[in-house]
């Protein structure tokens, strides 16, 4: 019973959009965007890309700095014998140090990463805007992104067997009517023209559009690839032999930054 009445609910509300307000029956336009093409073709797309690989190249030029300091520390402890009360004094240093140096590199990844989260979503809340700004002047009522009309028609007349057919009409994703209007050129261009205008208004820097909510809620992102980390991972020593101690009544010769290392303790 409750199906029967969600279906007599669908149909009342289909009704009154496909009927306008003196009942003449009006058509349903439908459009559709390629959300990747066009996220591609956004010119600030391309100005974001950029800036996050400064970012990144200052985050790596930073570590390297960081891990150069951490390898004098490491040197400056191998010149003393294991066991004296310097090597262990140093030995300690050096450990804090490479602590430090980790949590530093991951705190500053994910400062860079939330910087461009917060820009992909409002790059996605322009795009929302403008894709309902076209189909307005186009008279689209609904527009679906591509990837859920593709294929827009499955081939139910290809089945190769019962089950292979039932799986086919299940996934039809639409039945009528079989293509849609895309709108994918002219949002990308009125996106750029957008953002060609804002950049003339702030020549200093990226262009800053307006921060919007996005239509219909916040929008869900995939997770965006972590940047990547500088250096190979943050003051990583190889595994080397300890060094050796000196004989009796020899004089230990002062390390020249050329002997193996690795951390010990």
């Amino acid at each position: 019973m409750y199906l029967l009445r969600a279906v007599a609910a669908a149909a009342l509300v289909a009704a009154g959009i496909l009927m306008g307000p003196s009942g003449a029956r009006a058509e349903l336009k439908v459009g559709a965007v390629d959300i990747i093409e066009v996220m591609n073709g956004y010119e600030r797309t391309k100005d974001a890309s950029a800036d996050l690989q400064v970012e990144q190249n200052r985050l790596k030029t930073d570590a390297e700095v960081k891990k150069k300091r951490l390898d004098e520390l490491w040197l400056k402890r191998d010149a003393f014998n294991k066991g004296s009360e310097e090597y262990r004094k140093l030995d300690d240093d050096a450990l804090q140090a490479e602590m430090e140096v980790r949590t530093w590199l991951a705190v500053e990844q994910a400062k860079i990463e939330r910087k461009h989260m917060e820009v992909m979503l409002d790059m996605y809340v322009q795009i929302q805007k403008t894709v309902a700004r076209v189909a307005k002047d186009k008279g689209i009522d609904v527009v679906f992104t591509k990837s859920f009309l593709e294929p827009p028609q499955i081939d139910t007349a290809a089945a190769t067997g019962l089950e292979d057919l039932k799986t086919r009409i299940v996934g039809q994703r639409v039945l009528y009517p079989a293509s849609a209007a895309d709108l994918t050129k002219d949002v990308i261009k009125t996106l750029n023209e957008d953002y060609a205008a804002a950049k003339k208004k702030t020549p200093s820097g990226p262009a800053k559009l307006p921060v919007e909510k996005p239509v219909g809620g916040p929008a869900k992102l995939p997770a965006e690839k972590p940047a990547e980390k500088p250096i190979g991972g943050p003051a990583k020593l190889p595994a080397e032999k300890p060094a050796e101690k000196p004989a009796a009544g020899e004089e230990k010769a002062p390390a020249t930054g050329d002997e193996p290392r690795k951390p010990k303790g």
